[in-house]
């Protein structure tokens, strides 16, 4: 019963003095809101990567030339060709896709516009791989490879680069050192992988780029795609006894090749994106104590304008008890309306931003039931201060005070 008066009686008071608790709220209003948008973006960030992981059906391991090395001396450069891809191809203890790769730059010409661009042989299986889905007419298949036809498919800002439309394009020829390919088909838009752009690539079969276009065998790497469920150990291991068998590399030397696996860097920036969001959301919550000193503050002055009001009381029976759980009750009631109205607004400007940058929509529950209890702690931990000075003032110095 008590503790519902003290309730009635601080809501009372901020309804009295509503902008001044509004002003006294606004930075625990402000610290929520910070803490809630932040720790929802990098939740939203973190999530649309493992979407964009999810999107290329598993990890992909790469494999790439290296230098040969006789103890401390480097002996040059051993490529991989083509003859390496098949040899691990025609393993079957893992269900692994193999998608060798070579590219290079040419100069691509389509009507009166031209464009230098990076062009990539490839197996039918890249796009698999890769995750690279179709838009606009067909992939080239395995036939298309075996019998080297000038076929290639384009990124989807190809014909704008080529100052023409899908619909122009789209099984028309292109000229690619000097000779004419037909355009079978158009991808959806990728994005920027950083060191290149897909959308910007033409694609043709590995055997037609190998014998048509670059006139050698030799690879840029070879990408290996695996399930999730691969044990990556396993599948690297596997990776480096074929390649050193097909390489005739000796027991004591070193490979001429390494393997990578690019998923590690995703762990790591996922690990980044988490330590820089509790950053973040550490500086943003310390807004929330300078809010907490906020109320303090105004708490005193209240106490102080509120003195003929809490002798009164005392003189009618109040107890220092109750006194004191009127004050902490009226400080947390402030700060939890702040946390409340701090929670909506971090809310809806991370909902804006995630519609933006198009990143799915993710508020952890813990993010907000923690900065409700963070707010009521603030109001608590700055509401005592002022609840006991109130309660130890004297009735009747209180009754005497104008």
């Amino acid at each position: 019963m008590l503790i519902m008066e003290a309730i009635y009686s601080a809501i009372s008071s901020i309804r009295t003095n509503a902008v001044r608790s509004f002003l006294t709220s606004l930075a625990i209003i402000i610290g929520t809101a910070a803490v809630i948008a932040v720790i929802g973006l990098g939740s939203s960030a973190n999530k649309a990567l493992e979407e964009d992981i999810d999107d290329l059906g598993g990890r992909t391991l790469s494999v790439q030339p290296s230098q040969r090395r006789s103890g401390a001396v480097t002996m040059g450069i051993n490529p991989l060709v083509i003859k390496d891809a098949e040899a691990l191809t025609r393993n079957t203890e893992h269900d692994w896709k193999i998608s060798p790769t070579m590219s290079g730059y040419r100069q691509v010409k389509f009507g009166n516009s031209n464009m230098r661009a990076r062009v990539g042989g490839y197996l039918p299986i890249h796009f698999e791989v890769r995750g690279y889905d179709l838009e606009h007419g067909r992939l080239f298949n395995e036939d298309d490879n075996l019998g080297r036809r000038k076929v290639i498919v384009i990124g989807s800002k190809v014909p704008k680069e080529l100052k023409t439309s899908v619909k122009n394009i789209l099984n028309k020829n292109v000229t690619l050192g000097g000779v004419t390919y037909e355009v079978v088909g158009i991808l959806e838009e990728e994005g920027s992988t950083g060191w290149q752009n897909p959308d910007e690539e033409f694609y043709i079969p590995i055997l037609t780029a190998a014998q048509r276009v670059f006139g050698t065998e030799r690879l840029d790497g070879i990408n290996v795609g695996i399930s999730n469920e691969s044990n990556v150990d396993y599948v690297m291991m596997t990776i480096e006894q074929i390649l050193r068998q097909k390489h005739n590399i000796g027991p004591g030397k070193d490979n001429d090749f390494r393997i990578n696996d690019y998923s590690q860097f995703s762990e790591l920036r996922n690990q980044a994106t988490g330590i820089f969001t509790a950053l973040i959301a550490g500086i943003a919550g310390i807004s929330l104590v300078v809010g907490g000193i906020g109320v303090m503050n105004i708490m005193l002055v209240s106490v102080t304008e509120r003195t003929r009001e809490i002798g009164l009381r005392k003189a009618l029976g109040a107890t220092q008890k109750a006194i004191m759980l009127q004050f902490i009750v009226e400080a947390m009631l402030l700060c939890l309306i702040g946390g409340l109205v701090g929670i909506f607004i971090g809310t809806s400007f991370l909902f804006l931003l995630a519609t933006l940058f198009d990143w799915p929509f993710a508020m952890p529950f813990s993010a907000i039931i923690g900065s409700i209890t963070f707010s009521l702690l603030v109001g608590l931990f700055f509401g005592i201060w002022p609840a006991k000075r109130a309660a130890r003032l004297d009735p009747a110095t209180s009754l005497r005070h104008e």
